[in-house]
This record gives structure tokens, C-alpha cells and sequence, in this order.
């Protein structure tokens, strides 16, 4: 058993912050993709106030850019704007949170991975993806469909080879 404090204390210590990296692949021509690495830092902390372990994400991708295309065909046209240089960058935003209850007579440290392994999901990194929008140069956002397509996790933070 563990005091709901010392869960605070070891929860701040021991994961404050995880390393990983997310392959995204964005759309720059008609059935064309190309792929896009984002680094990033999973955050947890816990609010004993609503008794809530909360996870965000920090990130910053490669560059990613998109000239400007067009695809006619006899039922339909489809226009992808040109995306100029420009990286995908997120700031603590909120991705999972899990609700903990008191007192904690349960495996904590499993409670906290397995909510860390479900925040970095592809199931729950997308939906932040799918609200991503890059800007044009006269400052318009651009849909570029991104898509997650995979998510690796330094555990241990050491540098992951991708």
C-alpha cells in the first residue's frame, strides 16, 4: 500500500517525462504519401484534487512541405495546396487521462504504464493529428490528412534509432 503522497512523490520522480517518436504520413499528391518523424515528451502528472493521472505530449516533427497539385478526373477534381517548410509543432497538450483511486492498495507502477502505453497509442494520437492543420503563405490551414503510423517509446530515455 501506498499513501496517496509517496504515489505523487514517486509518480513525479520516476515518470515526469517519456521519450518517443511518432512516423506521421501526410498526403502530397494523389494517392501519394510521404512520411514525417516528430520527436516528442509524454508528461505525467498526477492532480490529487481530482484524484486524475493526466498525460501530454510535446513534440516537434521533421520539416515537412507539399508542392501544389491537382487531380482531374471525369467524376471529380481534387486540389492539394502547396504547403510551404514549416514543422508540426505541439506544446503540453493534453492527450489521456485516467482517474485513480484512493487508497492505493494496487500495482501503481503498472497503473501508470499502462496509462502512459494507452496515451501514446495510435488510437489516441490520432485524433490530436486530425486537428493539426499546417499553414499556407497567406496564413490559411491546410488539411494534410496526417496520419499516425507508428509510435515509438524510450522507456528508459535513452535515444531511440529510427
Amino acid at each position: 500500500m501506498v499513501d496517496e503522497f509517496e504515489f505523487f512523490r514517486k509518480v513525479q520522480q520516476h515518470y515526469r517525462q517519456v521519450s518517443f517518436h511518432v512516423r506521421l504520413s501526410y498526403t502530397i499528391f494523389h494517392k501519394k504519401e510521404k512520411l514525417l518523424l516528430a520527436h516528442g515528451i509524454l508528461r505525467c502528472r498526477v492532480e490529487p484534487h481530482s484524484q486524475l493521472v493526466e498525460y501530454r505530449i510535446s513534440l516537434e516533427s521533421e520539416v515537412a512541405s507539399r508542392p501544389f497539385s491537382e487531380k482531374a478526373s471525369i467524376l471529380f477534381s481534387t486540389v492539394y495546396e502547396e504547403i510551404p517548410q514549416q514543422s508540426i509543432k505541439l506544446t503540453d497538450v493534453p492527450v489521456y487521462q485516467l482517474r485513480y483511486s484512493v487508497p492505493i492498495v494496487y500495482d501503481w507502477q503498472a497503473f501508470i504504464i499502462e496509462g502512459m502505453s494507452t496515451a501514446l497509442s495510435k488510437s489516441v494520437l490520432q485524433p490530436v493529428f486530425d486537428k493539426y492543420r499546417f499553414v499556407n503563405k497567406q496564413g490559411q490551414e491546410i488539411d494534410a490528412k496526417l496520419k499516425v503510423a507508428a509510435v515509438m517509446v524510450d522507456w528508459y530515455n535513452k535515444n531511440i534509432n529510427s
